[in-house]
C-alpha cells in the first residue's frame, strides 16, 4: 500500500469513526473535481460559507475536493454508506444505479445554455420526476440541487482545418451523448479523468478534449490547447451539485434543514454564473495565448442540428431498454423538453439578470420543495 493510499484510507476511516459522535450539523462533502473546478470554487465552497454564516456557526460543511474521499464513480455509494455526508454525483458514472436520472440527462445536446439547463434540471428532477427522486432515495441519497455545466467544445492540442480533421484523432469525452457526437467524425474515444486532462493533452495521450470552455481557465488548458471549435454543443445538467445522505438529512433539525434549503437557489445561481465568468476568462486568456477559436462552417452547424434531432429517438429507445418512464417513455422525455422550453423563455426574459434568475429559481422550484 502506498503512503497516498494509506492516508486516504485513514481519512475515510476517521470520517466513519467520528460520524457517529459528531454533531449531525457538522457535515462532510466529497467532490471528484479539483478545488479550482467551477462547481467547487464558485459553488460549494461559497455555499458552505453562506450556510455556516446563516446558521450562526451551527451548520458546517467541510469540503473534500479532488476525489480525496471518493473518485467520481464511487461518490454515490460513499454517500449511501455514510462515509461522507454529501457530495457531487454524476449519473453518467453510475448509470445502472440511477437509470431514469441518466436517461433524462442523455438529452443534454438539446440545450447549450447553462442557465436554462440548470433551472430545467432542478424543476424536473426535484418536482416532476418522482421516479428520478425515488431511485436516488433507494441508495439512501437525497438530491438537493442540480447544476448545468457551460456548453461543451472541442479543445485540441494542434490546430485543425475543421472538425473533419478529427478523423483518427484521440478525443477525451465522457457520457454517451458526447461520445456519440464525437464518433460522428471518426475520432477514437479515450478515457481520462478530469484532473488528468492537462497531462493527457500535454503528453499527447489525447489530441483533443471535449469539455466546457471554462476548463481552458480553471484547468489551465490554454497552455496546451492551440485550437477550439467555437461551436458549443450541450450542457450537462444531470449531476447533483449537492446530494446528501438521506438518514443524515432526516437527523437534522427543521431549522438546520431550513438553513441549508435557503441557500440552494443561490448555490445553483453561483455555479451557473461562475461557469459564465470562467468561460469569459478562458476565451480572453486563450486569445491572449494565441489559441485559435474557429467559427463553425455551415456544414458543421447542420451536422450538429441533424444529430440533435436524432437524439430524441436514440434516448427514447434507451428509456424503453432500461424500463424507465413508466407506460409512456416518450411523455417522460417530452416532459423534460417542455420544462426546457419553459425556462428558455424565462431566461430570455431575464436578459442576463442573475439576481432575477436566482429569484426565479427560488419562486419556481426551491420554495416548492
Amino acid at each position: 500500500m502506498t503512503l497516498t493510499a494509506r492516508t486516504a484510507g485513514l481519512a475515510a476511516f476517521c470520517l466513519t469513526l467520528f460520524s457517529g459522535i459528531a454533531s449531525a450539523a457538522n457535515l462532510s462533502y466529497s467532490s471528484p473535481f479539483p478545488s479550482n473546478h467551477t462547481t467547487v470554487a464558485k459553488g460549494i465552497e461559497p455555499f458552505a460559507k453562506a450556510v455556516e454564516e446563516a446558521s450562526g456557526g451551527e451548520v458546517k460543511l467541510t469540503v473534500y475536493s479532488g476525489g480525496v474521499m471518493a473518485k467520481g464513480p464511487a461518490t454515490l455509494s460513499t454517500i449511501q454508506r455514510g462515509i461522507v455526508d454529501s457530495g457531487l454525483v454524476v449519473p453518467a458514472w453510475v448509470t445502472s444505479q440511477i437509470p431514469a436520472t441518466d436517461t433524462i440527462a442523455s438529452l443534454m445536446l438539446a440545450v447549450s445554455d447553462a442557465r436554462v439547463a440548470a433551472a430545467a434540471a432542478n424543476e424536473y428532477y426535484l418536482l416532476k420526476c418522482p421516479e428520478c427522486m425515488d431511485e436516488h432515495l433507494k441508495h439512501n441519497a437525497r438530491p438537493l440541487a442540480y447544476y448545468g455545466s457551460a456548453p461543451y467544445h472541442f479543445e485540441c492540442r494542434q490546430q485543425l482545418d475543421g472538425l473533419e480533421d478529427l478523423a483518427g484523432k484521440r478525443v477525451r469525452a465522457t457520457s454517451t451523448p458526447l461520445v456519440n457526437w464525437v464518433e460522428q467524425f471518426g475520432a477514437t474515444i479515450v478515457a481520462v479523468p478530469t484532473e488528468d486532462i492537462y497531462q493527457a493533452l500535454q503528453r499527447g495521450q489525447a489530441d483533443c478534449n471535449v469539455g466546457p470552455l471554462a476548463y481552458m481557465h480553471t484547468l489551465n488548458l490554454k497552455e496546451v490547447v492551440k485550437w477550439v471549435s467555437d461551436m458549443p454543443f450541450g450542457s450537462y445538467y444531470g449531476a447533483t451539485v449537492l446530494e446528501v445522505n438521506d438518514k443524515t438529512w432526516k437527523k437534522l433539525s427543521d431549522d438546520e434543514r431550513a438553513v441549508i434549503s435557503s441557500q440552494l437557489a443561490k448555490l445553483v445561481r453561483d455555479v451557473t454564473e461562475g461557469y459564465e465568468d470562467d468561460s469569459a476568462k478562458a476565451r480572453s486568456e486563450g486569445e491572449a495565448a494565441g489559441v485559435v477559436f474557429a467559427k463553425p462552417s455551415e456544414t458543421e452547424s447542420k451536422k450538429l442540428a441533424d444529430h440533435v434531432d436524432s437524439e430524441f429517438r436514440r434516448v427514447l429507445a434507451l428509456a424503453k431498454e432500461r424500463g424507465v418512464g413508466g407506460d409512456d417513455p416518450a411523455a417522460f422525455l417530452q416532459g423534460f423538453l417542455d420544462t426546457l422550453s419553459k425556462w428558455e423563455k424565462l431566461v430570455a426574459d431575464l436578459d442576463g439578470d442573475y439576481d432575477a434568475y436566482q429569484q426565479a429559481l427560488q419562486d419556481e422550484i426551491f420554495s416548492k420543495l
